[in-house]
């Protein structure tokens, strides 16, 4: 592994603004343990992260670029709490967890709950939150 993040400069594009990529991370499920319900069913989450771009040469260096696996275990983190109110929470705070880490500037949380009766409709939640200060 080098240390050439000491040399590397952020890419902009024309009007200043950082470059950045997009990480999707499509289908997680775990089971959590909702307020009011007796099952524990698995519930999906669908993220659309935007990430600050590394730098010139995209290097394949787990410090530089930002790992969908470290969403992945807050995500897990997350799931693992008890007496989860609804759908609204758990995209708020995976909103919140995955705007913890520097590099990602925006993200999209989409929650779908699986409704305890099997012929009734799922419940969810869809937001998109920002960086404060950034566009």
């Amino acid at each position: 592994m080098s240390d050439d993040s000491v040399k590397r400069t952020m890419l902009v594009q024309p009007g200043g603004a950082p470059l950045t990529y997009t990480i999707l991370v499509r289908g997680f499920a775990a089971a959590v343990a909702l307020a009011g319900r007796t099952d524990r069913p698995d519930v999906r989450f669908d993220l659309t992260l935007t990430v600050t771009h590394p730098g010139p040469g995209f290097p394949d260096d787990i410090a530089a670029v930002m790992s969908y696996e470290d969403i992945v275990e807050d995500l897990r983190r997350l799931c693992a709490e008890s007496n989860v109110s609804g759908a609204e929470y758990l995209a708020d705070r995976a909103a919140d967890l995955c705007l913890s880490h520097a590099k990602v500037r925006r993200v999209q949380v989409d929650v779908t709950i699986p409704a305890a009766d099997s012929d009734a409709s799922s419940a969810g939640a869809s937001l998109t939150r920002g960086r404060p200060g950034l566009a």
